[in-house]
């Protein structure tokens, strides 16, 4: 038990000391804001995308076949999920911004980042260790993919949309008035996903993993460089921008969010998994996919989307504070049923 506190307290507390840090750094003025605003259209533009293009492209898929019901599995599930909260958030928050935000944040994980650390101490056994390794690399770029696609789609869908109110002219000062989602917002949702740098780095990945290209040392270490820049800025940036004064206005709504990332969907998405026949390694997965907390990315993303992005940096520091108990608690729990 206490090794497994320990290694989520390890993979989960350096984020909240560096989001700290940013907080730090944002008191004191130490840099202007415009340099966290390019900070952040770095990570989104450069830094995220050679991280995701890495990723992808030195997955094996030779080894997919072994692993592709847990791939529909996932897949799957999350697609479930978008969708359930897709529809259901609407009808609580009608601010579209803060609704965007919290639909990404209960449905995508940090898997990226975090999840290769977790699955890597998840267990003891040699073998069953590198199955587990195995069952991930394998899995991980298509989540990825599915990931950024429905956090760009959903992003889009919920973008503000206004027009003059009738009979005023255009260009007019007076109050615009909401309109409904049209043939014309789904054309721009489609092409914000096709045009969003993150999706372009996992069709770039994609040639190499399915069949075995090789990137030359020098250019693979020269992209590494800047995917090491990914998790530092980005949290560093997120804290700069932290607003305490907003976040007593967001708690209820960041508390919600956070309940259902951390506890809700990770029950749901395990438990089918284990109804499914999953065990073990597979399972672990199944849960590292669902239980981990919401990606380092969304606040980043929803910056970028004209959502609200205080309240997605919101939500991925309690996610993050939160998952260092639901993380343990759910090993604990499905070492102690025999689940994995």
């Amino acid at each position: 038990m206490a090794n497994n506190l320990l290694l989520s307290l390890n993979t989960v507390l350096p984020i909240v000391i560096l989001a700290a840090a940013g907080v730090i750094m944002g008191r004191l003025k130490l840099f202007p804001d415009a340099f966290f605003a390019g900070a952040d259209k770095f990570v989104f533009k450069v830094a995220l995308p050679c991280m995701i293009f890495l990723q992808v492209s030195g997955a094996d898929f030779s080894k997919s076949a072994s692993y592709l019901k847990l791939m529909l599995f996932t897949v799957g599930a999350l697609t479930l999920f978008c969708v359930l909260y897709s529809v259901a958030v609407p009808l609580f928050i009608k601010d579209r911004r803060k609704a965007g935000a919290s639909v990404q944040g209960m449905f995508r994980s940090n898997v990226a980042i975090l999840g290769a650390v977790l699955i890597e101490n998840m267990f003891a056994d040699g073998d069953i260790k590198a199955a587990a390794v195995t069952a991930y690399a394998v899995v991980m770029p298509f989540v990825v993919l599915i990931y950024n696609i429905y956090a760009v789609g959903v992003l889009a869908v919920f973008m503000p949309r206004e027009e003059p109110a009738e009979g005023d002219a255009a260009g007019s000062a007076d109050a615009p008035k909401k309109r409904g989602f049209t043939a014309a917002d789904f054309g721009r949702a489609c092409l914000e996903t096709l045009k969003n740098p993150l999706i372009i780095a996992v069709f770039l990945g994609f040639p190499f993993m399915f069949f075995g290209i090789k990137i030359p040392d020098t250019l693979k270490t020269s992209i590494n460089y800047f995917s090491q820049c990914t998790t530092g800025l980005a949290l560093v940036s997120l804290g700069a921008g932290f607003s305490f004064s907003s976040l007593a206005g967001n708690l209820g709504l960041a508390s919600i969010v956070t309940a259902v990332k951390t506890v809700l969907q990770p029950a749901m998405g395990v438990g089918l998994a284990w109804l499914l026949g999953f065990r073990g390694p597979e399972l672990a997965v199944a849960f590292i996919v669902f239980g981990t907390p919401s990606a380092v990315s969304s606040y980043i993303m929803a910056k970028n989307m004209n959502s609200d992005h205080e309240l997605a940096g919101q939500i991925l520091l309690l996610t993050t504070v939160v998952s260092i108990f639901t993380m343990f608690g759910g090993t604990l729990l499905m070492r102690v049923l025999g689940w994995i």
